[in-house]
């Protein structure tokens, strides 16, 4: 594997991760939400 190959794997990991971490942070916003709208 080159180093352009290398690089090019991490610039895509690092894109999932953001976008993984972008749909959790809605999942548990909308969790947190729903559950302050039931106990309000």
């Amino acid at each position: 594997m080159t180093r352009d190959e290398l690089n090019r794997e991490l610039r895509m990991h690092s894109a999932t991760w953001q976008s993984v971490v972008l749909v959790y942070g809605l999942l548990v916003g909308t969790l947190v939400l729903s559950a302050m709208a039931i106990t309000a």
